[in-house]
């Protein structure tokens, strides 16, 4: 039995609309049944505090995602970080964040997310252009994301991290930078990038499949890729993971625990969770599961059991882990570290790729450490594709 911290990720699945390119376990709702889904909440947090794996251990951080979680009144997240801390306490300085919508919570509503103990919030923004925000079904306004941003900083909330999408249909290099800065002039500590992908299911998937809407050529999302950094730098932002950047200081606590093969626990429809077990400090294997993905089917089943699927996890596969998640960071994998939670050095294999790698350009290995070079990071699908099975 291990204590060391773990992540509690709290997902909210519902949404006032669904936007046209998400492909997460999320639902469009008239209303939000918040009195059913806390309670589920809470007596599913009540299981975890009874279970040998997680009883008698801290909590590193909480994150509310979704979804959209600011549809959930303050007295309902606070219950949860109440409840939860009451069962697992929390670290000293622990991250509690909460993703929110630009265009729904008032001045008020962030004192109250304060008083419950939210002290970072993520905002959806993913553009300031208005067109895009239509484009990619956004219910706010550039001037809502510039409102809640500066409302949140008002109440208290010092840390604020959003989110921009790029990549979008006939979007340029020169209006992505229009974004960026308008980022940068607000009062932010954390910014996230992510490139447009088209998933099956979606409405910008089938709008795709019927040539009604085309993505910029993929030499062009590559300079925007490549821009990014460049741009943020100048502004105090630096790149500590292939999509997040932050000020010094200001990094992602709760996603750097995903990073680095932390235990984290999830609850709420589809949430994910994972626990690695250790023999003599050598991590051997690992569990992971989720819970049912429909909100009434996991609000049903909770009094038994919410989880609907699991996978046990070899020691071969926590070690391309490893590699896979922690080469995401910018500072790399430490082999050393490797050695030591896996009992020995990594395979032959998995040396020889990683040196072919090194050789055309996509890895860095500089003494104990191995980093993606910017090559790697714009290829970064293929660099882990190629590791894949090689541990």
């Amino acid at each position: 039995m291990t204590f060391r911290p773990f992540a509690l990720y709290v997902h909210v699945p519902f949404c006032s609309q669904k936007c046209p390119y998400c492909d997460f376990n999320t639902y469009a709702v008239p209303r939000v049944p918040e009195a059913e889904y806390i309670a589920a909440l809470l007596t599913e947090v009540g299981a975890f505090a009874r279970d040998s794996r997680f009883a008698g251990r801290e909590l590193s951080s909480i994150f509310f995602g979704g979804g959209t979680p600011s549809l959930l009144s303050p007295e309902a997240i606070g219950r949860i970080v109440a409840t939860a801390s009451s069962h697992f306490p929390l670290v000293a300085g622990a991250e509690v964040t909460l993703e929110a919508n630009p265009g729904h919570p008032c001045k008020e509503r962030y004192s109250g997310y304060r008083a419950a103990g939210v002290n970072r919030l993520s905002f959806g923004v993913q553009s300031f252009d208005a067109g895009r925000l239509t484009l990619l079904g956004r219910e706010h306004s550039p001037d809502d994301a510039r409102r809640a941003v500066r409302d949140a900083i008002a109440a208290g909330i010092n840390k604020v991290s959003v989110d921009i999408i790029f990549g979008v249909p006939e979007q340029e290099t020169g209006s992505l930078e229009v974004d960026l800065q308008a980022a940068a002039e607000l009062p932010i500590s954390h910014l996230s990038t992510y490139a447009l992908s088209i998933e099956p299911g979606t409405p910008f998937f089938q709008r795709q499949e019927r040539g009604l809407l085309a993505l910029p050529p993929d030499e062009r999302v590559a300079e925007m890729l490549s821009f990014i950094p460049i741009f943020l730098a100048k502004h105090g932002f630096a790149r500590y993971e292939i999509s997040n950047y932050a000020k010094p200081g200001q990094e992602s606590s709760h996603n750097s625990a995903y990073w680095s093969g932390a235990d984290y626990l999830g609850i709420g429809a589809g949430a994910h969770s994972c626990v690695t077990r250790y023999e003599s400090g050598v991590r051997v294997s690992a569990e992971r599961w989720s819970d049912y993905a429909l909100p009434a089917t996991y609000m049903q089943r909770v009094t038994e059991s919410a989880v609907s699927w699991r996978e046990s996890l070899d020691q071969r596969a926590l070690q391309f882990e490893f590699f896979y998640l922690g080469l995401r960071r910018t500072c790399g994998v430490s082999l050393s570290e490797f050695e030591r939670l896996f009992g020995g050095p990594c395979s032959e294999k998995m040396r020889g790729t990683m040196s072919d790698l090194a050789q055309e350009g996509f890895l860095e290995h500089t003494a104990d450490v191995i980093s993606l070079t910017e090559s790697g990071i714009a290829l970064s699908d293929s660099v882990f594709e190629r590791l894949a099975g090689q541990s």
